[in-house]
């Protein structure tokens, strides 16, 4: 029999380290940047043109 390894964890996506606070992201969050740019999109299209 082989001695199976696992494989390293993956490195994470976004790490913000500040002072005691940690925060880690491991995956892209694809459903909530899509909700944030199909609603911040347009505001900052109007907001632009409004000018």
């Amino acid at each position: 029999m082989k001695n199976q390894t696992t494989p390293p964890p993956a490195a994470p996506f976004f790490e913000l380290r500040i002072g005691g606070l940690q925060m880690t992201i491991q995956q892209v969050p694809y459903r909530l940047l899509t909700l944030a740019a199909s609603i911040l999109g347009p505001l900052a299209g109007a907001t632009w043109l409004a000018r």
